[in-house]
């Protein structure tokens, strides 16, 4: 095992990227099983949290918390020794934890962030906050229970599907079954953000990990979206490059060809990079890591169909899931000439605030918001749900009234395009390599 780690991490293929917002690049990001604990360790080397917790330029000892931390132990345990500033500010929708910091103060810190986000009292995103916190009471409690119902049919319908797939040996279930664990995964993406819930497992069953996705995600995709330490696009490297630099003309296109395989692998490859860094890394093996597995197995048992034949029917199963996953994931929000990407022109420094950045990296889409169930399984309301994202799906739309009154307060705009134009400019994405001089606006879509 030594000798294939030390093989596979002289085997690199790094684009030349220069962070324009100033984030140190990570000294690790080309190796090829770059996932969520080498990220988490990178982060503590470069940070300056000296084995505590960075928020903004306090270090703070959070160890007694991690047992009662009411959102799980698990955030605190994994971030220890880096910079938690943003998922502190983002995840955190009362005035306790910050009344209650202060007690867990330790020292200041010696090094400046790594980051150029900030979260002044009189700036958007702290605005929007404050204005949002009286809403919150006021959210009837059903639309949290419709999303959970949502969830839980899509587990059922799942479970049904892949079993009656495999016993009968049909493609055309197994693809219809791969589509609802695809819609499944996202649904559960939702959970995942929130407190420790069983719900948020469902992603698991996909192949991918729930505790890798919410540092992968969580951690790092909210916290830094489109730069370089934006783990969920240095993970697609070598295969898609979203950030711009100089590429060559057969790298620009093949990526649309070759698209549809990576599409359809990434389950696969996700699922064997977390299981070898979880041996390497924490030597342990999570057994939520075989839980997908769960269905084919119990085929095996309950039918007569042979374990290869189960195993083969499941492949299909996780395989047209993978393609639809990506192909839902890649156009949902993020990716377009127009939207920002670390290396395009930044704003000026005073104009930095995160709320702001976040508005300038993400666009919503008219014909997905219009449905609970849309966005559920679309990664739907998407700007808000990069601003609050511990926010249930089902409630995002009461804050739109607030948001988009402070959004005119500050002379910003709310971007929203059709998916089509997000699809388009996904693939066109892949082909930019020229630093943009200003971000540029998307066409906008005025709402009824």
């Amino acid at each position: 095992m030594e000798y294939v780690w030390k093989f596979l991490g002289n085997f690199k293929m790094e684009p030349k990227l220069v962070s324009s917002l100033g984030i140190k690049y990570p000294a690790r990001r080309g190796h090829p099983l770059h996932g969520g604990d080498i990220w988490l360790n990178e982060k503590s080397a470069d940070e300056g949290a000296e084995g505590l917790w960075r928020i903004h330029d306090g270090l703070y000892d959070l160890t007694e918390l991690i047992s009662s931390h009411p959102g799980g132990s698990e955030w605190i345990r994994m971030t220890k020794g880096t910079d938690i500033t943003e998922a502190f500010e983002l995840h955190h929708l009362s005035h306790t934890p910050e009344q209650l910091l202060p007690n867990f103060f330790k020292r200041k810190a010696n090094t400046q962030r790594n980051y150029p986000f900030t979260f002044h009292d009189d700036g958007f995103y702290k605005t929007l906050k404050r204005r949002i916190l009286p809403e919150i009471d006021k959210m009837p409690r059903r639309y949290v229970i419709q999303s959970e119902m949502i969830a839980d049919t899509f587990f059922a319908a799942y479970m049904v599907t892949a079993y009656l797939a495999i016993y009968t040996g049909s493609l055309s279930l197994c693809f219809l079954s791969g589509v609802i664990l695809s819609y499944l995964g996202v649904i559960a993406h939702n959970f995942v953000h929130q407190k420790d819930n069983f719900r948020m497992y469902y992603l698991d069953l996909t192949l991918l990990s729930s505790r890798e996705w919410r540092i992968s995600h969580a951690l790092s995709h909210h916290m830094y979206t489109n730069t370089v330490n934006d783990l969920e696009i240095s993970q697609l490297e070598p295969w898609f490059y979203w950030l711009p630099f100089k590429k060559h003309s057969l790298m620009k296109y093949i990526q649309w060809v070759y698209a549809p395989i990576v599409y359809s692998l990434i389950f696969y490859g996700l699922w064997i990079k977390t299981l070898i860094t979880n041996i390497r890394v924490r030597g342990t093996v999570p057994l939520l890591t075989f839980l997908p597995f769960v269905i084919p197995i119990f085929s095996y048992v309950t039918t007569d169909r042979s374990f290869s034949q189960c195993m083969l029917m499941f492949l299909f199963i996780t395989l047209s899931s993978s393609l639809h996953f990506g192909f839902v994931g890649f156009n949902a929000a993020h990716h377009h000439p127009d939207i920002f990407h670390d290396g395009d022109t930044i704003r000026p420094k005073e104009e930095m605030d995160f709320g702001v950045f976040q508005l300038d990296t993400v666009t919503d889409r008219k014909d997905i918001n219009r449905s609970p169930l849309l966005v559920l399984t679309h990664f739907g309301d998407h700007a808000l749900h990069h601003l609050f994202p511990t926010i249930d799906h089902g409630l995002l739309p009461f804050l739109y009234p607030v948001f988009k009154e402070t959004c005119e307060e500050f002379g910003l705009e709310w971007r929203c395009t059709s998916q089509m134009d997000l699809i388009k400019g996904q693939f066109l994405q892949l082909t930019r390599d020229i630093n943009q001089k200003a971000p540029k606006k998307l066409k906008i879509l005025k709402w009824n």
